[in-house]
């Protein structure tokens, strides 16, 4: 039996409720252009781009719609990736035709969110598995199983790999970190994916300081103070 994927979800209201604002507009793109398959890459090392598809797969799945979030980072070892540490077969295992494709969907905590991890074989070229056949079946398959696809990738300037995913999923949304993300890397990133045929579709901006996040949501002590509680 293989084990089931714990994921966590921020317990600060206000931070998912940030989360909940990205997800409406995602909903939105959906029902609009049919929407399905979303890849999340940072414009640079370090912004927490794993977190954020993390934060969104949850929220997609707690309203109720089918999610699967995909670890398409096939380079960073095991040993750095919590999730994927107690899973035998991964995307990589998939494509080489080491496992098959029920193999590889993990269930999660979460009873409407399923996981792919990124396998743990790295005998071949990460390009050469994300440009295969098997990929591209893989792709169609989860398309048709789920109604949400998230696909977390390395950021655009430690490898092409996002580029060939995002290639294959219906959007692209870039994350930066406030703070430290330069305008020059998203620019960057954003010709570097259109160029691969990519759609990007906006930006998500992590780490985003309380005083600052305050300015952009009017009656942001919404959550905080009891003022808007109905006696």
């Amino acid at each position: 039996m293989k084990s089931k994927i714990n994921l966590y979800r921020c317990k600060d209201q206000v931070v998912n409720d940030a989360f909940d604002r990205a997800i409406v507009n995602i909903y939105v793109k959906k029902e609009k252009n049919g929407y399905k398959s979303y890849v999340l890459c940072g414009s640079e090392a370090g912004v927490g781009s794993t977190s954020v598809a993390v934060e969104m797969a949850i929220a997609l799945s707690v309203a109720g719609w089918k999610t699967i979030l995909v670890d398409g980072d096939l380079r960073k070892s095991k040993d750095y990736k919590r999730l994927n540490q107690s899973a035998k077969y991964g995307l990589s295992e998939y494509v080489r035709e080491m496992a098959k494709q029920e193999d590889i969907i993990y269930e999660t905590n979460w009873s409407s969110l399923d996981y792919i991890p990124c396998g743990l074989d790295d005998s071949e070229s990460p390009v050469r598995t994300l440009c295969s056949v098997r990929m591209e079946k893989l792709m169609t398959d989860l398309r048709e199983q789920y109604d949400y696809i998230i696909i977390d990738v390395p950021s655009i300037n430690s490898s092409v790999d996002g580029q060939i995913l995002a290639s294959k999923a219906d959007a692209t949304i870039l994350v930066a970190a406030v703070g430290t993300s330069k305008k020059k890397n998203l620019e960057d990133a954003k010709k570097k994916f259109e160029e691969a045929g990519a759609n990007v579709i906006g930006v998500i901006e992590n780490k985003v300081p309380i005083e600052e996040y305050k300015k952009y949501i009017k009656d942001f002590d919404y959550f905080k103070t009891k003022k808007y509680v109905k006696k």
